[in-house]
């Protein structure tokens, strides 16, 4: 399951997620932060970044995974803690 929008995360958020890996590379974060943020295709970051693509993949396997375990982190907080999630109702 993709937990992470092509073009639909915010900087910050991917600034948080990267805190969690070893990703360190300004090119690897750049290109990361034009598929996640700008919305370009992965193969279009590598390049614009001068990156790998094979570098770029393992580097968007890597967020996929952080984002995968901090949702699992909110749903085990959510459950702890009472919240419930309740539907808008639509007028």
């Amino acid at each position: 399951m993709k937990y992470l929008i092509q073009g639909g995360e915010s900087t910050e958020r991917l600034q948080l997620l990267l805190r969690f890996t070893k990703i360190k590379s300004p090119a690897i974060i750049s290109a990361l932060t034009d598929h996640f943020v700008v919305g370009h295709q992965d193969t279009v970051a590598a390049i614009k970044n001068k990156v790998k693509k094979s570098n770029l993949s393992r580097a968007i396997n890597t967020l996929e995974e952080v984002a995968h375990n901090a949702e699992m982190l909110k749903e085990h907080d959510w459950v702890k803690f009472g919240y419930k999630f309740e539907p808008s109702k639509v007028a």
